[in-house]
């Protein structure tokens, strides 16, 4: 055995002797699990909690009373199972399942979907992923499906990252909910279907879908106003729309939509302040207003949101260390505002947020390296980070910090391919990586990192060319080519890649005006044309002031761009006639 292995051993055995001095456990029937997850590579500071989740799951497992049957020996099978599991003892469940599944033969093969169920659910007690769905799926073959199981198939290959296969999973959960005529169950496929449609790039037919769910939710929030269930799912499919229809650029509409699913929330959380779901929900969408105030310019508007999120999201996170949703939740808001702060100059803060959630998001990615949300948020916090190394001259660290980011990228975009929020990830480093190799003078690896960027931002706005995020990226890929062939001489493949990047921003700063992001990106674009051109100069220049002082004018120009207003006046003054 290598030495390394034997020493993580180790590391792990000892931190689980808290665990089971604290639970009264002898440390010897925790061996199974503890095998178990150093297989899974979890990180050996995280075993304690993991253990402690284990153990929590196991009793309330073993102490579930199993389903009526008339069926004795299957019957009597499941209560072993869940005896050996309340005793911390799954690998022997495991195997007592196994056994008496391979006893029935094919002839009698609905009798196995009890065991098959309490086999899947001894995986999910181990994180098992990958074996639950086998099990799970093997249900559905043998006629055991129904929407709720090809919504959980549907859901593991999600977290697997198998987007198409988890969309044919939901389309067969909707026929089965249609089946049973279960508006909830149909309402619920609708919004899953959707959720894998924005991550395929396909923002026309998620909003159909999320619209669809949205619907059916309406009729049952208004025909039982009491059911505080059917009132949360209707919040839920207005944060959906909302999301789609700021990929739009539908800045107005979605805040709309945020607004009337923070009006459900709060009448939730003030009707049982003691939920903790509903404290959760409330903080969502608080969270998700501040996102469409920023980009309208309403800095301080968006920084109270985040904060009245932040609050909820800590006091969630120091009620239950372990609860890994609200410790993801706390990592979130302290990236937004980390952004807030970035826009407002205050690099220091902003430092000390994203790292903050940088050590939050590095725990949960080591705990689960299987769950690809996890992995995406871990390499958020290093592009945030980096980009604050930037601002503060650390060319090094920042580069550091984006291949960081970019590793953990590309793995998952090579997984799923379909998934277009994991491509325009990818790109998204490409470019970081390209700023920093031009900051050090690499003129031919920062084209090259571009380039590549570029290439994957053509494909996913060509694929869906309503999702605006996907065009925004596309002009600032050109932009910053041109920049590159400035700098190597190439007027004229310069003068191509900045017009190429104004024709787009100009067309996204037509759809939403309130969008100041974009108006931001007009006045680049100018600005670098009027670098380029060899007429006509001073016009672009004259284009950008006046965007600018617009949204000064407004009180819509963010702190960090202040600068602006007198660098284009300057620019003008020095600048001769034409």
């Amino acid at each position: 055995m290598v030495p390394g292995t034997v020493v993580r051993e180790h590391l792990i055995a000892f931190q689980a002797l808290p665990v089971a001095r604290e639970k009264h456990i002898p440390v010897a029937d925790l061996q199974d699990i503890l095998e178990r997850l150093g297989a899974q590579n979890m990180a050996v500071a995280d075993i304690p909690k993991l253990l402690r989740e284990y153990i929590k799951a196991s009793r309330a497992h073993g102490r579930k009373p199993p389903a009526p049957s008339n069926d004795v020996d299957i019957a009597a099978t499941v209560e072993r199972s869940r005896s050996l599991v309340q005793d911390l003892k799954p690998s022997e469940a495991l195997s007592v399942l196994t056994a008496r599944i391979a006893e029935e033969n094919e002839a009698h093969a609905r009798r196995l979907i009890p065991l098959l169920k309490e086999q899947a659910e001894v995986q999910r007690i181990v994180s098992d992923h990958t074996g639950r769905l086998a099990i799970l799926e093997e249900i559905a073959r043998i006629g055991g499906s129904d929407a709720a199981l090809w919504g959980e198939i549907g859901d593991i290959q999600i977290l697997l990252g198998n987007s198409q296969d988890a969309l044919g999973a939901y389309h067969r959960a909707r026929s089965a909910a249609m089946a049973d005529q279960d508006e909830r169950n149909i309402s619920n496929s609708h919004e899953r279907i959707g959720d894998v449609l924005v991550a395929q790039g396909d923002g026309a037919e998620a909003l159909a879908a999320y619209q669809a769910s949205l619907a059916l939710r309406t009729a049952l929030a208004q025909r039982d106003p009491a059911n505080t269930e059917w009132q949360r799912d209707l919040s839920v499919s207005h944060n959906k729309i909302g999301d789609v229809l700021v990929a739009q650029g539908d800045g107005a509409g979605a805040l709309a939509a945020y607004q009337a699913s923070l009006a459900l929330r709060t009448a939730l959380a003030q009707r049982d302040p003691a939920n903790t779901q509903w404290q959760r929900d409330l903080s969502v969408s608080h969270s998700k207003i501040g996102d469409v105030l920023v980009v309208q310019g309403d800095g301080a508007g968006a920084l109270a949101a985040y904060q009245a999120g932040l609050d909820i999201a800590r006091s969630l996170a120091q009620r239950d260390p372990a609860n890994t949703e609200w410790q993801r939740d706390l990592s979130i808001s302290h990236i937004k505002i980390g952004d807030i702060l970035v826009a407002q100059g205050d690099g220091a803060g902003a430092l000390a947020a994203y790292q903050a959630g940088l050590d939050i998001a590095r725990s949960l990615a080591r705990r689960d390296p299987a769950n690809t949300e996890w992995q995406r948020d871990l390499s958020i916090s290093h592009s945030k980070i980096g980009d604050i190394l930037v601002a503060q001259g650390d060319g090094a660290g920042a580069l550091a910090a984006y291949q960081a980011s970019l590793a953990l990228r590309t793995a998952r975009a090579q997984r799923d391919p379909a998934n277009t929020q994991w491509q325009r990830d990818l790109s998204v480093s490409h470019s970081k990586i390209g700023d920093v190799l031009v900051a050090q003078g690499d003129g031919a690896g920062a084209l090259a990192a571009y380039q590549a960027g570029q290439d994957i931002a053509r494909g996913l706005a060509q694929r869906d060319p309503a999702n605006t995020e996907f065009q925004r990226d596309l002009s600032v890929s050109h932009n910053k080519i041109g920049d590159v062939l400035v700098s190597q001489g190439d007027g004229a493949g310069a003068l191509a890649a900045h017009q190429a990047g104004l024709d787009i921003a100009r067309s996204l700063a037509q759809r939403d005006p309130a969008n100041t992001q974009w108006q931001r990106d007009l006045v680049v674009s100018n600005v670098n044309l009027s670098e380029v051109v060899k007429t006509g100069k001073r016009a672009y220049l004259e284009r950008a002031l006046q965007i600018v002082r617009d949204l000064y004018e407004t009180n819509r120009l963010a702190p960090v761009d202040a600068w602006m207003l007198d660098d284009l006046t300057r620019r003008l003054n020095d600048f001769p006639d034409e």
